[in-house]
């Protein structure tokens, strides 16, 4: 894991209270990734949207290829196009959108495009640090950290999935684990040892 800069992870948790209000929900609430990005401009396709691709390249994208990828966006000035893996779960389609809008508002340069000399497609990765950071934003859009340290979530991982767009059982451990919203709940119980 890399080092995010001062304040960052606060910037986060703001934000996304900002936008759960702006979205009139409340604190708590899940924020569909979906949601947001329609009330940030942003275009969602998936690959059968795609003018002109064919049925073959989209089952090739979807199906043989499905785990080779999870989203891509394309800037154009202002304008962005998300182009989310509909051949994955929803809820692993809800942490792409979650993580390609971080990478939007935090205006993290695009990855490059370049077609290799036999005719494939490549895509350059983002640097560590945007990665990083368009992880921790997805993840507070996500789970909102005040869900996650109220104690019926922090008792029943099964009864926060549930009632949360982010839905995996990874997803949700990682952000505990990364707000230290275990080790507080443990210290509070008396069960937290050094």
């Amino acid at each position: 894991m890399v080092a995010l800069r001062r304040g960052f992870k606060t910037w986060c948790e703001n934000a996304a209270r900002g936008y759960r209000r702006e979205l009139k929900l409340s604190p708590v609430a899940p924020l569909d990734p979906r949601v947001l990005a329609e009330h940030l401009g942003v275009t969602i396709w998936a690959p059968a949207e795609i003018p002109d691709l064919n049925s073959k390249d989209v089952h090739h994208l979807t199906v043989v290829a499905r785990e080779s990828w999870s989203a891509a966006t394309i800037r154009v000035g202002d304008a962005s196009l998300i182009i989310i893996n509909s051949g994955h779960a929803r809820t692993r389609q809800n942490n792409s959108l979650a993580h390609e809008i971080g990478h939007i508002v935090l205006r993290h340069e695009s990855a490059k495009m370049y077609i290799t000399p036999d005719g494939l497609m490549m895509m350059s990765e983002y640097n560590p640090i945007h990665k990083e950071e368009a992880t921790w934003f997805a993840g507070a859009v996500l789970v909102p950290r005040d869900r996650i340290t109220r104690r019926r979530c922090a008792w029943s991982d099964r009864w926060c999935r549930r009632r949360l767009f982010w839905g995996q059982q990874r997803g949700l451990q990682m952000r505990r684990n990364r707000t230290g919203v275990d080790i507080r709940l443990s210290r509070r119980r008396g069960t937290w040892a050094p």
